[in-house]
């Protein structure tokens, strides 16, 4: 969970990682705003994504990757 936005209080954003052992899956990212909330994914391939990742996306792609859990 993080803040999108600087200007807007509560970690109501997140950021999912879902990988198999092959370090191959999706990462699912919904951002809060104050007007929409958009939700969208992005396919994960050995670790990373033909897709350009955000920050967060790539923080939780390698704890899956180490198996942490938050």
């Amino acid at each position: 969970r993080y803040n999108a936005f600087d200007d807007m209080g509560s970690e109501l954003s997140f950021s999912l990682a879902l990988l198999d052992d092959f370090k191959n899956g999706f990462v699912v990212s919904s951002i809060y705003g104050r007007e929409d909330t958009i939700t969208y994914g992005k396919e994960v391939k050995n670790g990373t994504s033909k897709i350009p990742l955000s920050t967060e996306e790539m923080l939780v792609i390698d704890r899956a990757i180490k198996g942490e859990n938050i």
